[in-house]
């Protein structure tokens, strides 16, 4: 069973800031999930939350900063003072620092309202990486459409947060092909990873932080999960 360092190591450093990833990879995470928005000026960034309010010392959403407000930000100091002054990183950030044989699990974050060409800038940024090793999830299952026409290579994985009636049915509705079903933990059965394996979907669920879930979670014979802690010990899937 894989395991993605989600947010990086968030239970260790502020989530989604390089600490996170450096610390990440000092416990050998072999794969970290993160999230990417832009900036009023199309840059970006790495930041989960659509508004900056919580994770940060300023307010309002991030797609209305500019690259050059936002990387003025503090994003540490929420954590502890000893991450004041902790920057949010661009994507390209990120990738210079992660080996390209660490899977990136990147999250496209995008409100459906705004149209934002989020899409194109991840893939464009990423296939400048030619050896990278890397998918992309989304909620935003339009997103993910987007990046499936831009590039029908890309690994895509499907995040959802509630239990769907029939997966299977909505996915070959959709459109989209899959490398992953991404669902929330507590939606998992034995069903739904059987059907998932049998259309040739893997799945990878969030977010499992103690060994007795990520037992529970392993029954159900799972391909991987996202943890907060990259040093969780886990077991092997049934």
């Amino acid at each position: 069973m894989e395991l993605f360092a989600h947010r990086g190591a968030s239970a260790y450093a502020p989530e989604n800031t390089l600490p996170a990833f450096r610390k990440a990879l000092e416990l050998g995470a072999r794969g970290i999930e993160l999230d990417v928005q832009l900036t009023s000026d199309g840059v970006p960034v790495v930041f989960h939350d659509f508004f900056l309010d919580k994770k940060t010392n300023s307010s309002g959403l991030v797609r209305k900063l500019s690259w050059k407000e936002i990387s003025a930000l503090d994003a540490g100091s929420w954590f502890s003072n000893e991450y004041k002054g902790t920057r949010i990183p661009t994507l390209e950030e990120v990738l210079e620092i992660v080996p390209r044989d660490v899977c990136l699990n990147i999250e496209i974050k995008a409100l459906s309202l705004f149209k934002e060409p989020i899409a194109r800038k991840v893939c464009d940024i990423m296939a400048a990486d030619a050896e990278r090793d890397y998918m992309i999830s989304s909620f935003n299952h339009q997103s993910l459409k987007e990046v499936q026409e831009l590039d029908n290579n890309v690994r895509i994985g499907i995040l959802t947060s509630s239990h769907m009636l029939n997966v299977v049915d909505y996915v070959e509705s959709s459109g989209l092909k899959p490398y992953s079903l991404n669902p929330e933990a507590s939606y998992l059965t034995n069903e739904y990873v059987a059907d998932a394996h049998r259309k040739g979907w893997k799945v990878l669920s969030y977010v499992v932080n103690s060994p007795e879930m990520a037992e529970i979670v392993a029954q159900t014979g799972i391909d991987g999960i996202f943890s907060d802690y990259p040093d969780l010990e886990i077991p092997a899937s049934v």
